[in-house]
């Protein structure tokens, strides 16, 4: 009993250090080393209760920030979230049942699979997916353009299982036969990175400068009343009118940075005009936006708009991936959610609408809007990913597959404090440039702000929690990866290949028991 939870709480830690901001990701190579040892020999009912178990131990090691979040939603992911890791424990342990040790060769497959299924309904919480530890190791991970994170994910499990086979080898056999299989899948993604990294870059196309606003405003005084609400704004202004010195093409404020119904403020749409319309620079900002519907119901949303110089029509996009028990019961019409969400609601959980649909929005730069003739189209399209949003690889590349020559994250990661979560929020959106070779511009209300150039590196970085301004020049690019033009073919490709490796272990069971 010791020696088992010991392996599992091993699993957990080994896993926490390898995540950011430890830029040690080189831990998660043997990781999975103590769960192994530990489901060698068990039954299948054994296989769950301690799958659970270690589970558990992983989701408070690498989930604990969600304290700081929801206690809701840590309480149900510390209950819900190690189910994927016991299902895994059982399927491993079936295909050693069915398989002996030829069934190490199928689990980077079923753990790929696994944490490909965990991004699907409105229970999804892909944060810390395997992949996500190498994020600083740049030259690892460029591959990412044609399989997403799954594709990392898939190669530190393959590590995995070849360390612990090396473990075997060593202790009783011959090491090296696996050593030079480690070598060889270390070095493979190792000289492709090096080769796109040093690629020389187009110098065609065109640039916009974008100024980021970090106003670093507390999420629980900020919602309080017309002062707050024009103090909040005031901290904007006077920042942007700083950041207009350096001229840009368009000023990013974070997540609800407006926290209020910005359609129906007229004074203050003319407050920010009276920032823009002399600059000739457009703004983004968050803010709450609100639909009524023809029962005389309503619903809100976690918005972005996007503001041109004197043009009072805005161009909207609302969220569409809401974090589950923090911005929206998931299911809440089901049993037994529809029990739950009164109580939620109660303890401070948020109603927010799911958007309806993803928008690709049309910016124009800073000489166009100057020029006297004002010509009309755009100068380029951007998206925005609100948040938890940015975690979604699918949904990500879908606004690069429509259009968006760069990317937006506005985030209000004041909400996790001074933990882990606003440095692992920030390397999760490193894979989203390099999935779709696009660059990112990063503004969050408390920090993480920064740039991301097309290959994960990351610029400018601001510190937590202090107010902080960076401007920098972006390149518009049109050019489609292989993973936006195809999505999660990987992936799918890993899920088949699991699902008939399991249909032919119950078919040997059913055939020779």
């Amino acid at each position: 009993m010791k020696k088992n939870i010991l392996l599992s709480l091993l699993t957990g830690i080994i896993l926490a250090l390898a995540l950011p901001p430890f830029k040690t990701g080189f831990f998660a190579y043997v990781f999975l080393i103590p769960f192994f040892l530990l489901l060698e020999n068990k039954s299948i009912a054994d296989a769950l209760r301690w799958g659970y178990v270690t589970g558990f131990c992983i989701a408070v090691t690498t989930l604990f920030w969600l304290g700081w979040v929801t206690l809701p939603g840590l309480f149900g992911v510390l209950l819900a979230w190690p189910l994927a890791i016991a299902a895994y424990a059982v399927l491993h342990v079936f295909l050693f049942q069915a398989f002996s040790s030829y069934a190490l060769a199928a689990l980077p497959f079923v753990w790929t699979a696994l944490e490909y299924a965990q991004s699907h309904s409105e229970l999804a919480f892909p944060w810390n997916y395997v992949g996500y530890t190498q994020s600083y190791y740049i030259s690892l991970i460029q591959y990412a353009e044609f399989t997403s994170v799954y594709g990392v994910s898939f190669w530190v499990i393959a590590l995995n299982v070849l360390f612990y086979l090396l473990w075997k080898e060593i202790r009783g056999g011959r090491p090296i036969a696996v050593g030079l299989a480690i070598v060889v899948l270390l070095i493979a993604p190792l000289l492709y990175g090096r080769r796109v990294l040093h690629a020389r870059d187009s110098d065609g196309g065109k640039n916009i400068k974008i100024s980021l606003i970090q106003g670093n405003r507390d999420p629980n005084e900020k919602w309080h009343g017309n002062d707050t609400m024009e103090s909040n704004y005031q901290v904007y202004a006077r920042m942007t009118r700083e950041a207009l010195l350096d001229a840009p093409d368009l000023v990013i404020w974070p997540e609800t940075a407006m926290p209020f119904y910005l359609r129906a403020e007229m004074d203050y749409l003319k407050k920010i005009h009276g920032l823009i319309d002399s600059s000739a620079t457009m703004l983004l900002t968050g803010a709450i936006d609100y639909e009524y519907a023809d029962d005389g119901s309503y619903a809100y949303y976690n918005s972005a708009f996007l503001l041109e110089p004197f043009i009072y029509t805005m161009q909207q996009y609302a969220k569409m991936k809401l974090v589950p028990f923090s911005e929206r019961v998931p299911y809440k019409s089901c049993f037994p959610f529809n029990v739950l969400k009164d109580l939620l609601w109660d303890l401070g959980l948020g109603d927010y609408a799911l958007g309806k649909e993803i928008a690709v929005l049309d910016g124009r730069l800073r000489s166009t809007l100057q020029s006297e003739a004002r010509e009309s189209g755009n100068d380029y399209q951007t998206a925005v990913a609100i948040c938890y949003e940015s975690v979604f690889p699918d949904h990500v590349r879908k606004y690069v597959d429509l259009g968006a020559d760069f990317l937006i994250i506005i985030t209000n990661d004041a909400w996790f404090g001074k933990t882990s979560a606003p440095f692992q929020h920030t390397q999760i959106a490193a894979f989203r440039a390099i999935e779709t070779r696009r660059e990112i511009a990063r503004c969050a209300n408390t920090g993480i702000s920064c740039f991301i150039d097309r290959y994960g590196r990351v610029r400018q970085q601001t510190a937590l929690y202090a107010e902080a301004i960076v401007t920098d020049t972006l390149k518009l690019r049109g050019e489609k990866t292989y993973y936006t033009l195809h999505g999660n073919i990987f992936a799918v490709f890993v899920s088949v290949v699991s699902l008939l490796t399991l249909t032919l272990a119950v078919v040997k069971r059913l055939l020779y028991r």
